[in-house]
């Protein structure tokens, strides 16, 4: 609740881009890759160039019905040059009024694209989504699988202002 007080106050200075606060950790094989963001980031529009250490980012909400949201968050970039098997994009997509296992994930790790399906462990919870500042808040954890049946937790605890909200 603390977080979503600080990020409407953060919202109502006008701030119409996009801005991340949490985390997404994807774990496999004993490794771990992550987006942080410790502090409100700024997360370029997509149309950007998502080079070396650059993220970019976007956010929709849809309205659904008058208390309905569908919401989509890609975040795309940011992975280190070194490294063979970067965390190089996740999407996210879950409903307000749908149960937590019903949310999705997409995550391309390395050169494999891993996916959530129905009952891999999926539970994706939307505590806020606010359309006055476009504000949502994801909370979850979910199991994902690549085509080769290599298997990895995505994590995830977002807190985003500046959605584009699409009534």
């Amino acid at each position: 609740l603390m977080i979503a007080a600080a990020l409407l106050s953060l919202s109502a200075c006008g701030n119409t881009e996009l801005t991340a606060r949490g985390s997404v950790l994807a774990s496999f094989g004993g490794t771990e890759r992550a987006y942080n963001f410790t502090q409100n980031t700024r997360l370029e529009a997509p149309e950007g160039s998502a080079g070396i250490g650059f993220i970019t980012g976007s956010c929709e909400m849809a309205r659904i019905d008058a208390e309905t949201w569908g919401v989509v968050v890609e975040i795309r970039g940011g992975q280190s040059p070194d490294d063979d098997t970067p965390l190089s994009s996740i999407t996210i997509m879950q409903r307000t009024d749908r149960e937590p296992s019903s949310g999705s994930v997409e995550a391309v790790i390395g050169s494999s694209t891993y996916t959530s399906t129905l009952g891999s462990g999926c539970s994706l919870e939307i505590p806020y989504a606010e359309s006055d500042s476009g504000m949502v808040g994801l909370v979850g954890d979910c199991g994902v699988a690549s085509s080769d049946g290599e298997e990895a937790t995505v994590s995830i605890e977002l807190d985003l202002i500046g959605c584009t909200v699409l009534e």
